[in-house]
């Protein structure tokens, strides 16, 4: 496959998540799992998904030389396109929208980035410890 091919296909899981999370914001109801502040346990998964879907768009090299840059965008991204998406649904009929969502959407994609950066050092450490043998 070529390189920009893959460049795109790179994006893509991005682009889907936002997208499908949001048909999910414009609807009255959503199907969620019972139990207490199930909603916000649902933010905080899927905005941890998705931070881990814009890690995709930067190169392994820019992860392993600027981590902290790579998981703050990732963090800011999903941060902001959270932020967006609650403003989105309180224009949506029996949805409102709230600060606690946008956090929980936050505190998710802050750990799908420091999750992304564990992995690449783990990635990093493994491919190491490969070329030494």
């Amino acid at each position: 496959m070529k390189a920009h091919a893959k460049l795109v296909l790179y994006k893509l899981p991005a682009l889907f998540v936002m997208c499908v999370s949001w048909y999910l914001s414009s609807q009255e109801k959503v199907p969620m799992p019972d139990f207490d502040n199930s909603d916000k346990a649902v933010h905080f998964v899927c905005f941890g998904a998705l931070s881990m879907c814009w890690a995709l768009w930067f190169s392994l090299y820019l992860w392993k030389e600027k981590p902290l840059r790579c998981a703050a965008l990732c963090t800011l991204f999903t941060s902001v396109y959270g932020a967006i998406d609650e403003v989105h649904q309180s224009f949506t009929p029996g949805r409102c929208a709230g600060a606690d969502d946008w956090l929980a959407d936050t505190l998710g994609a802050l750990l799908g980035a420091v999750v992304c950066v564990a992995l690449v050092k783990m990635i990093t450490r493994a491919k190491n410890i490969q070329e030494i043998k």
